[in-house]
């Protein structure tokens, strides 16, 4: 019988309570709340710029499964997916640009599915997801910081960089070239999550 006090997250995470024997999935349940703020940041070589993500998070109920394998909890279960037209760059050509370089039309959205965490008797502070994005997936390691409030909702706040080149994305340009948007684009977020 291996005990878990853990944390668990959506998003992104979902952090709870409870114990997992090896062979046994358990389910877990969450609600991302609207205050939940997602936004990415990226570089040129003229300004920066900054693509808040609009759209109501989803308030449907989260399901996720947890069991563990060779010390690991694996996580299966609801993907995130952001729809990509509907981040907000704050000019009309920047969002028309973004959009175009990851490629919205083919490929509407941004998929987040959490895989896998290590055991902790702490607060969980990082989890490995895969993203999807243009049709390309990678594994990355998700670093956060995550908080009990009184309200009984957890608060989570990190960022994690990611190369376009990596998802075999062009960086843009504009103005015939003299604008070159740089290959770096940094998520952070901010999200508040209940479990049922």
């Amino acid at each position: 019988m291996h005990q878990l006090k853990k944390s668990l997250f959506f998003f992104i995470l979902i952090i709870c309570s409870v114990s997992i024997n090896a062979q046994e999935k358990i389910p877990i349940k969450s609600v991302m709340l609207n205050e939940s703020k997602l936004s990415i940041l990226g570089t040129s070589n003229v300004t920066d710029f900054e693509c808040f993500y609009e759209n109501d998070f989803q308030i449907d109920t989260l399901s996720h499964f947890l069991s563990i394998e060779k010390e690991i909890v694996r996580i299966s279960g609801d993907t995130l997916k952001l729809t990509i037209d509907n981040f907000d760059c704050g000019k009309r050509g920047i969002n028309r640009d973004f959009r175009k370089s990851l490629q919205s039309d083919e490929y509407p959205t941004i998929d987040i599915s959490l895989i896998n965490f290590k055991p902790s008797n702490e607060l969980l502070e990082e989890v490995n997801v895969l993203i999807s994005l243009a049709g390309t997936e990678k594994r990355y390691v998700l670093e956060f910081t995550s908080i009990y409030q009184d309200d009984g909702i957890i608060k989570i706040e990190g960022e994690r960089t990611l190369s376009m080149t990596d998802f075999n994305i062009d960086p843009p340009k504009a103005l015939f070239g003299l604008i070159k948007v740089r290959d770096e684009l940094t998520i952070t977020f901010t999200l508040f999550l209940k479990i049922q």
